[in-house]
């Protein structure tokens, strides 16, 4: 099972913790859409990596083993002070890349895809970055940096960047002049001119004051979260995929094999054909939809349904065949898709809903599954199929009559 499953239980309890904490001092950071949102793309976004994550770091062990050009002692306090600042100038490289190419900000752009700034925000991981971004932290296996050192720092700092991304916490002196804080981090999510390509450091920002990417909040100019081409979607599906459609339009309409690489490489806003035409003002409106009820209710519940099975696949995944674990990753990322078009008020969204989930949650609570399951989860899958049904019935009759989505508006 993903390591980093075992810290959703704290990171679901200080979202809890900061959504209290700015009621009760009158701050609005969350919005219903946006957060379900968010966490519905970082729940599935651990079904996908964990295999990836599999692979690369097999591929760095296989680097250690055949290529290293030093052994070390795990007991010495050397090789872990090294693994920390190499992993964190490497992880500046990534990052850095991951705004300066094409294809990269493909993958990238879901994380910086909210309108809003909350410590949901941090969940919302891409699913194809581990793709690419292994390959940066190679030098470490050439060093020889043993692969148990390589994966609790990158969990470490995968877990200290969890904090920095939230509105409630300040400014804080010298701490935002060495490591990579809220106030720091804030200004890397937002689309002012001044935000735009600075603070890519993961733990320290020491590197982007090196390499001259370091910028500061600016008390007199607000950060405005957001990427210049809105998403304007809560569908998590074309929020990991809609960046790669635009880049496989431009790589078609370009000549010649030079033309189609530049697109590949270049930096994004570059290609002409992939370049907002009005970058949205910084006071438009953000994407939104109407909020219901019983929609919230239901919003909800779904959500926990789809944290279950991610659960539930990340525990049988060593036992499952690859079809079986394709077409269970499947179920759960169709759960998110149709969730969204409710969201968004689309025709038939309801019934669509209502039809999945007959024809998943049946066959769950019947025992009709990839594997065996147990009395206790096909209890626990006809009760939410139930629920559900009842939730989208009462849904039903609260919904709103369907109007097309516009892009925002001016305010």
């Amino acid at each position: 099972m993903s390591l980093i499953l075992y810290a959703i239980p704290f990171f679901l309890g200080f979202i809890a913790l900061e959504y209290l904490v700015a009621k009760r001092t009158g701050q609005q950071v969350h919005r219903f859409h946006d957060a379900v949102t968010s966490l519905n793309i970082g729940f599935i976004s651990e079904t996908i990596r964990s295999v990836l994550k599999l692979m690369s770091v097999f591929v760095y062990a296989l680097v250690v083993d055949q290529v290293a050009v030093f052994e070390w002692d795990l007991k010495n306090p050397a090789v872990w002070v090294l693994a920390f600042f190499m992993y964190d100038f490497f992880y500046y490289w990534a990052h850095r890349s991951g705004h300066e190419v094409n294809l990269l900000w493909a993958s990238h752009v879901v994380h910086h895809s909210s309108e809003e700034y909350n410590l949901t925000t941090a969940l919302r991981q891409s699913w194809t970055n581990q793709v690419f971004y292994w390959v940066f932290y190679l030098p470490m296996a050439i060093v020889g940096i043993p692969v148990k050192v390589f994966v609790i720092t990158a969990l470490v700092s995968a877990l200290y960047q969890f904090w920095s991304h939230t509105r409630l916490v300040g400014k804080l002196g010298w701490l935002d002049r060495v490591f990579v804080t809220p106030s720091n981090h804030r200004c890397h999510h937002g689309r002012n001119d001044y935000c735009i390509d600075k603070n890519y450091g993961g733990t320290l920002i020491i590197w982007d004051r090196l390499f001259g990417t370091y910028t500061e909040e600016r008390d007199a100019e607000p950060v405005v979260y957001g990427t210049l081409s809105p998403l304007n979607s809560w569908n998590p599906v074309w929020g990991n995929f809609k960046n790669y459609a635009t880049l496989w339009r431009d790589m078609r309409s370009a000549k010649g094999l030079g033309e189609k690489l530049h697109v590949v490489f270049a930096p994004p806003g570059l290609v002409k054909a992939s370049r907002p035409e009005t970058p949205p003002a910084l006071n438009a409106r953000r994407f939104e939809t109407p909020v219901t009820r019983w929609q919230t209710v239901y919003g909800w519940l779904a959500s926990g349904l789809v944290l279950a099975l991610v659960i539930e696949l990340l525990r049988v995944a060593p036992d499952l065949s690859w079809p079986a674990r394709t077409a269970f990753t499947a179920m759960i990322v169709l759960n998110t898709a149709f969730l969204s078009r409710i969201f968004e008020g689309r025709t038939g969204a309801i019934k669509l809903e209502a039809a999945r989930c007959l024809l998943m949650l049946a066959p769950l609570a019947a025992g009709l599954w990839f594997y065996p399951v147990p009395l206790a989860v096909r209890g626990a899958a006809l009760v939410s199929l139930l629920a559900s049904l009842s939730l989208l019935f009462l849904l039903q009759r609260d919904s709103a009559p369907y109007k097309p989505l516009r892009p925002m508006d001016a305010a």
